[in-house]
């Protein structure tokens, strides 16, 4: 009797597994914001269209939109990068290369109890620009950084 309750309760134990992990695949409703089309345009001018709407010569470039970088990187595989708003009601902050195959490295969706400020680490696949593109509640502003890479990080 003892060797079947130790069967039952391994079953069990396994069947709580699958059901916990959700059958090893991932709610619709994880991903429901993924912002899919803005991740896999091929050129800067496709993706400020996509996430503004409006070509980026209609863009307003702002001093108040900072990049913190080195102007020379040795690895392109790993440029650290620092973006600072001054902007009022900062909603969003974009990172964009136009070395990279997809132009638009990472979106950051921000509140109003925090400030402004991203550091991470990006890859740069070349020498190129480094495009911080800042939505707020009066539209999109823009600055840029041109960067020099010695051996680049992106295939």
């Amino acid at each position: 009797m003892k060797r079947r309750e130790l069967l039952k309760s391994g079953i069990m134990l396994s069947v709580n597994a699958i059901v916990m992990s959700g059958f090893g695949f991932y709610s619709s409703k994880t991903f429901a914001a993924w912002p899919k089309r803005i991740f896999y345009t091929d050129t800067i001018e496709s993706a400020i269209r996509e996430i503004t709407g409006q070509p980026s010569r209609e863009l307003q470039i702002s001093d108040r939109v900072k990049i913190e970088v080195d102007k020379i990187v040795e690895d392109g595989s790993t440029v650290p990068v620092t973006i600072v708003s001054e902007l009022e009601s900062t909603k969003t902050i974009y990172i964009l290369s136009d070395k990279n195959p997809n132009p638009v490295i990472a979106e950051y969706q921000m509140t109003t109890e925090i400030s402004p400020v991203i550091s991470t680490r990006i890859k740069m696949g070349g020498s190129g620009n480094i495009l911080a593109l800042v939505e707020t509640n009066n539209g999109y502003y823009h600055t840029s950084q041109s960067i020099k890479v010695t051996a680049g990080g992106c295939a």
